[in-house]
């Protein structure tokens, strides 16, 4: 390869990489439009008509699912979102009834304490205070900032609902161009390569999907079993935490359950426990082999990237060992990669 193509490809991925944080919409747009692809082609090939008619009614299939949930969605978040809020007078209440009642017994455990233990106790008590402050204050912050930030996620949901029409429309014309800055020997396995990371790109959004809708309903039925109120929305906020980086269901259930411990709820805290154990242990049980079927790896390729991968980049390195894997597999297949092992 030529020191000029390698400049040139060089800048074009520093470039890349720079406009990727304002590109947001149009990334999910073009994820949403490859997913969206093999019905498009099922209704060009199963009903023989133009792809501009299979993209619409896909479209239009699309939108519909999607606003449905969205306004189901909405609706209960709002409705359970403000019953909670309600509520949370009460518990603050009850937790400082709880500590005004044993104040007494906790002042005199502390008159008896050493100088050198009163201070550190001290310092403690203090830091937490900070800590409960500054968390009040930024989640105070994070509420005005979502609030703010509505107008501007319209925005990019009109930006992102009209390139993915556009992007489903042009798909075939776009690839052909991809294409066509490559020489005629390079483009087949250009194409090879493409098609690979593009089916394990759909994989990888379907496996997740999988794993979140699953990891929703056992939520979910946990929390209705232990009866607790705002089950849909606490098990949604289980899934945001679970996809977030480096926190997970545990960061939300366990704190849950150790407050409930503390006010005397040891059913719904032993249930709690229960749980989060239960989501922890059939996830790691499932997520080999729903990553490996759908990202077209080996359940056991799988299960040591994401080792692998937690154990060197953390959270991150779930989603960069399998993403690793596929890259090299792919380019395997294509021939750019050869390994043959003489003796």
């Amino acid at each position: 390869m030529r020191l000029k193509n390698v400049i040139i490809i060089i800048v074009l991925l520093a470039a890349a990489i720079f406009l990727i944080p304002y590109s947001i919409p149009l990334i999910l747009a073009l994820m949403t439009a490859l997913v969206l692809e093999p019905a498009i082609k099922l209704c060009i090939n199963h009903f023989k008509i133009r792809r501009l008619l299979s993209v619409t009614i896909v479209f239009i299939l699309f939108l519909a699912g999607f606003g449905i949930f969205t306004y189901w969605l909405t609706t209960t978040l709002v409705v359970q979102t403000i019953d909670f809020l309600t509520m949370v007078p009460k518990y603050a209440v009850k937790v400082f009834s709880l500590i005004e009642k044993d104040l007494y017994k906790v002042e005199k455990l502390y008159a008896s304490l050493p100088p050198e233990v009163l201070s550190t106790v001290q310092n403690a008590l203090d830091g937490f205070k900070n800590y409960a402050g500054n968390f009040a204050t930024k989640l105070t912050n994070g509420i005005i900032s979502v609030a703010a930030a509505i107008p501007q996620l319209l925005l990019y949901l009109i930006i992102y609902l009209v390139a993915l029409f556009l992007i489903s429309l042009d798909l075939p014309r776009l690839f052909a161009n991809f294409l066509n800055l490559f020489t005629t020997s390079a483009r087949e396995k250009v194409e090879l390569v493409f098609t690979q990371l593009s089916r394990a790109t759909v994989g990888f959004i379907r496996a997740q999907l999988i794993l979140s809708f699953i990891t929703y309903v056992l939520a979910l039925i946990g929390l209705l079993i232990l009866d607790v109120k705002y089950a849909v929305l606490i098990a949604l906020f289980i899934i945001l935490v679970d996809i977030l980086p480096i926190l997970g269901t545990g960061s939300f259930i366990v704190p849950w359950a150790v407050y409930n411990f503390v006010v005397g709820d040891d059913f719904l805290a032993i249930g709690l426990i229960i749980m989060f154990v239960l989501l922890t242990v059939i996830r790691r049980i499932i997520e080999p082999k729903i990553l490996g079927s759908s990202l077209g790896i080996s359940a056991l390729a799988a299960l040591i990237s994401l080792y692998l991968g937690f154990q060197l980049l953390g959270f991150i390195g779930l989603i960069v060992g399998p993403a690793l894997v596929i890259i090299y597999e792919a380019l395997r297949s294509a021939g750019f990669i050869k390994i043959k092992i003489d003796f």
